[in-house]
């Protein structure tokens, strides 16, 4: 005989941390660069674009969760414009985008995010995921 138990869960629409999520497609290398990130007293920002973070992976790689915060998706600014005014505000010391970004954005964004003492990483967006 099995037995269902129904769970329910109250997740606050803030901490997307405390959401069920997948395991990002991304790399140790960049995982192992915001851990070192996470220490600093800006945020860590994901555009809507990529996948939610996923709290077990970025602990495992002493990223510091509460650091983290996943933008909310736009209706009137595309992600590049978003990723823009994450980095010219100068509380990101990362900011983490969908690689749906050409290579020619993806580079001006990197000498922005530099110039601005912030570093900027793409992950396989969400669309690209199989699960």
């Amino acid at each position: 005989m099995i037995h269902s138990h129904a769970h329910s869960h109250t997740y606050s629409k803030y901490n997307v941390l405390a959401q069920p999520t997948q395991p990002m497609n991304i790399a140790d290398s960049v995982l192992n660069r915001l851990a070192g990130l996470s220490i600093q007293q800006q945020w860590i920002f994901f555009t809507a674009e990529c996948p939610r973070p996923n709290h077990a992976q970025f602990s495992a790689s002493n990223v510091r969760c509460q650091k983290i915060i996943q933008l909310k998706s736009s209706n009137s600014q595309s992600e590049l414009e978003i990723v823009i005014k994450a980095i010219q505000s100068g509380n990101a010391s990362a900011v983490v985008a969908s690689n749906q970004i050409d290579s020619i954005n993806q580079s001006l964004l990197q000498n922005l995010a530099q110039s601005h003492g912030c570093e900027v990483f793409f992950v396989e967006g969400r669309a690209n995921q199989y699960h």
